[in-house]
């Protein structure tokens, strides 16, 4: 997490705490955490931490006996982080694919900064960084 933009720690820093509260994981969240701690830098904030939260768990449940195996194995030992990153990067499809599909269903709705950009000569024309056209300034 030292690694993260802040936001994006802040963020994780929810959505574990939301896992940590979850009585599914009682018995599994040794797995969870290695898997989460791999996905961690494409893990975009974009849903509620408890919805990803959701779809953490529902991942989990789903994908247990595999996390397990991988968790178990060598593999793990001789380089955790390679190790989990095929299952970080089912992880991050998952959450990708709900974002995804809430942003088609207008169940969410991304605030996209506007840039607005003026001139002085009241000239409507695209200008730099837009044009590579010569620019007559009068």
């Amino acid at each position: 997490m030292r690694e993260l933009p802040a936001e994006r720690a802040a963020y994780l820093s929810r959505v574990a705490d939301n896992l940590s509260r979850d009585p599914v994981l009682d018995e599994r969240s040794h797995l969870l955490y290695p898997v989460l701690a791999a996905a961690a830098k494409g893990i975009e904030p974009v849903l509620e931490p408890a919805q990803c939260a959701g779809l953490v768990t529902g991942f989990l449940c789903a994908h247990a006996e595999g996390i397990a195996h991988t968790l178990y194995s060598a593999a793990y030992l001789r380089d955790g982080m390679r190790a989990m990153s095929p299952w970080a990067a089912r992880l991050q499809a998952d959450i990708s694919t709900a974002i995804l599909d809430r942003l088609a269903n207008g169940q969410l709705v991304l605030d996209e900064p506007k840039v607005w950009r003026f001139r002085a000569d009241g000239r409507d024309e695209a200008v730099f960084p837009y044009g590579d056209e010569e620019q007559d300034l009068d």
